[in-house]
């Protein structure tokens, strides 16, 4: 379990266990249902020594902010802190204490008044501006336009994600290619495809119909190529005017995409 602060949130699980609670509520899950999901999500950690006090007060915190607060959860959550919790995990940092203070003051609240359950919605999809086989060209900040092909696009909870490709009116491929201090990077991005799947949080990024014009479809690939990079539409633009400038990026000659 990675820690980046003592409070009841600054480490992974707690945090893991916060998003997967909130996003089964958000989706519909009743709230029973939610615990229990939560619960067979998470089995290997419930009873870990070390990784216990994390996910049980990770999970009750969650439930408390959100008015939903289980009398078992509370109860077991309680008998952890009472038990010492982690702070074993903290005696080399010098954080112990701490990390005791944070423990206490949410025991506190455990046992304090609770709020009325909080409503919680469903997230906003944000809209996927293509579809698979589209070729489109994205106007960048400097008003050049980048020409690019959906290869995919994939649904998720918070909406529908595009595998894209950037290529030249051929439709050979751009590559990544980015001169650093370091040679073996350098010889690495000479060789990647400039394909990235592409997803914002908000719809304020997404291309209007001004900045992205479809200018022909093509079937896209049977099977959705494996891409390991991925950004929003802002960095996009960026990226792709970045590799308008870099000559080393050009696809080569005879390379097809």
């Amino acid at each position: 379990m990675g820690s980046w602060s003592t409070g009841v949130f600054g480490n992974d699980l707690a945090s893991d266990v916060k998003g997967e609670y909130r996003e089964l509520l958000e989706d519909g899950a009743p709230d029973a249902q939610a615990l229990q999901e939560v619960l067979r999500s998470f089995a290997q950690d419930v009873d870990d020594p070390d990784n216990g006090t994390g996910f049980w007060t990770g999970l009750a915190a969650a439930q408390m902010e959100l008015g939903r607060l289980d009398p078992a959860v509370r109860d077991r959550t309680i008998a952890v802190i009472d038990a010492g919790g982690d702070l074993h995990m903290w005696d080399d940092t010098g954080l112990a204490n701490k990390r005791r203070t944070v423990l206490a003051k949410l025991r506190g609240r455990l046992l304090g008044p609770q709020k009325a359950a909080v409503k919680v919605r469903p997230p906003r999809r944000v809209q996927c501006p293509v579809q698979a086989g589209d070729v489109f060209l994205l106007t960048l900040e400097d008003g050049r336009k980048a020409r690019l092909r959906t290869l995919a696009v994939t649904s998720h909870r918070l909406g529908d994600i595009p595998t894209v490709q950037m290529i030249d009116d051929r439709g050979r491929p751009y590559r990544l290619f980015q001169l650093t201090d370091d040679i073996r990077m350098t010889d690495w991005t000479r060789d990647q495809l400039a394909q990235w799947q592409v997803f914002d949080g908000g719809i304020e990024d997404v291309p209007s119909a001004e900045d992205l014009q479809v200018i022909a479809r093509q079937k896209p690939p049977k099977v959705a190529p494996e891409v390991t990079h991925s950004l929003g539409w802002r960095v996009l633009r960026m990226e792709c005017a970045r590799l308008l400038d870099e000559p080393n990026a050009r696809p080569q000659r005879g390379l097809l995409g």
